[in-house]
């Protein structure tokens, strides 16, 4: 170019004028507003149950962390607990309920429910990446990069709407029981939803391949560097499920350790130790103010829950009964690291703490900007690892009002919940072990279950996580 290319002064300013014009991501700007949603179809299937108390889950908190050696400066407490039953694959490939809860950005909350439908961290990773500020002296550039931005944004807002749409149906149709959002896309009733995506993001990755060419050109060779690790098919892998073959490759996720392996060490007892953990109802409340999320927003399920016939029922007796007594018993636990493949640059991200980013944005957020990180941004947390436990019981000790009253119920079980813990009691509680003793007052039992379950996860804030 020859310096009469050169950007003066007052076309810059007509740039600037040019770039706020262009459409407006539903991404970056929806984020908060997505969270939010996926809360309230959360209440509305809760609507009969708005009375219940929520204390027992801050106990059940407090008595996780004491026991599990985790800490309040990043344990997130997840509802239902998952079942950690993810297949081994081959090199190149990931099941999609590995992925889906290896890459969905967790709730700002110190107890959270699981959405499998969520944002995911390598789409909001992206777009960190295409609004930190480019640079570069030359109009013909820079004017082909505000085209390629509004090219790119438009695309991605046509992905954005694709799945959430998918996404909402998904939440209305599942249920806790309901395969993930990768999974159901595969299913019958999700594979129209599955074709949408799949036509909205191919001109998106392609839109997005253009875009990060042109950064490669400004003058932030660092930006560049990572917009090409970001995109390389190098780092991304096929979805293993038969059903889900022609989905374009997702960015690869890694784990410490295959569950297939630890469930079996967990069988021959070779896995770590297990733990006890317990509270009363006598208890304080536990002080969500010292968590890492510094509150905790409204649990949205029950805490004790009775399966009969195929139907689960609250247990009112356990809410009132301020003399209830909780302990519980994992055979094993441990700590499964989670971990982003190569398609991420944490050492560049980090670097973004102070920005700087293109206009409209800022770091955290102000009257002028959208945020970027913390939780009004749209890149604010990613899991790095999840907490498992294999085989719980449990051991209820009651009032004799509450034991007398229990007792019928608890006979004609086949499953309790005991806050995110299912415990299943196969054919009947029984047949599956379990006791009721007169004698202490105490309901005990163990799941009949063999798949280890994921209790909650370490959470890390970015950019520095």
């Amino acid at each position: 170019m020859s310096q009469s290319d050169y950007l003066a002064p007052d076309a810059e300013e007509a740039l600037d004028v040019q770039d706020d014009l262009g459409p407006l991501s539903q991404f970056r700007h929806g984020a908060q507003d997505r969270r939010l949603l996926e809360l309230a179809r959360l209440d509305a299937g809760l609507a009969a149950n708005v009375d219940f108390d929520d204390k027992p889950w801050g106990l059940l908190y407090r008595a996780l962390i004491d026991s599990l050696y985790a800490s309040p400066d990043d344990f997130q407490l997840i509802y239902p607990a998952q079942p950690w039953d993810w297949k081994p694959t081959q090199a190149g490939f990931i099941s999609g309920a590995q992925f889906d809860f290896c890459a969905t950005v967790p709730q700002w909350s110190a107890i959270a429910a699981f959405v499998s439908s969520g944002d995911t961290v390598h789409q909001a990773y992206q777009q960190c990446l295409n609004v930190a500020q480019t640079q570069t002296e030359y109009p013909s550039l820079r004017r082909h990069l505000i085209d390629a931005e509004d090219e790119l944004v438009a695309a991605t807002n046509q992905y954005t709407l694709a799945a959430t749409s998918a996404a909402s149906v998904h939440a209305t149709r599942g249920g806790e029981d309901a395969p993930s959002f990768s999974q159901w896309l595969g299913s019958r009733d999700g594979r129209p939803y599955q074709n949408r995506i799949v036509a909205a993001e191919v001109p998106m990755n392609q839109a997005q391949a253009h875009y990060a060419a042109l950064v490669a050109q400004c003058d932030h060779a660092e930006l560049g560097a990572a917009q090409r690790r970001c995109g390389d098919e190098a780092h991304r892998v096929r979805l293993a499920d038969l059903d889900l073959l022609r989905m374009p490759k997702v960015p690869d996720w890694r784990i410490a350790e295959h569950a297939e392996h630890w469930t079996e060490r967990a069988r021959r007892g070779e896995a770590p130790a297990g733990a006890t953990l317990g509270f009363s109802n006598r208890e304080a409340p536990y002080d969500f103010s010292q968590t890492w999320a510094g509150r905790q927003t409204k649990v949205r399920r029950l805490f004790w829950q009775l399966r009969i016939d195929d139907r689960w029922e609250r247990i009112d007796e356990f809410e009132y009964d301020h003399q209830l007594e909780l302990s519980l018993d994992f055979r094993a636990v441990d700590r499964i690291a989670i971990a982003p493949g190569d398609w991420y640059d944490g050492d560049f991200a980090r670097s973004l703490i102070d920005g700087p980013f293109a206009h409209g944005y800022s770091a955290f957020g102000d009257e002028r900007s959208q945020a970027v990180f913390g939780e009004k941004g749209f890149f604010g947390l990613v899991k790095r690892s999840m907490y498992v436990g294999y085989k719980p019981s449990f051991a209820i000790r009651t009032t004799t009002s509450t034991f007398r009253r229990f007792g019928y119920p608890f006979q004609a079980a086949t499953g309790l919940r005991i806050g995110p813990f299912t415990f299943e009691a196969e054919g009947g509680s029984r047949a599956a072990g379990w006791c009721a003793d007169p004698a202490t007052r105490t309901f005990t039992g163990t799941t009949t279950s063999e798949v280890p379950m994921i209790i909650g996860v370490g959470v890390g804030e970015l950019p520095n996580a």
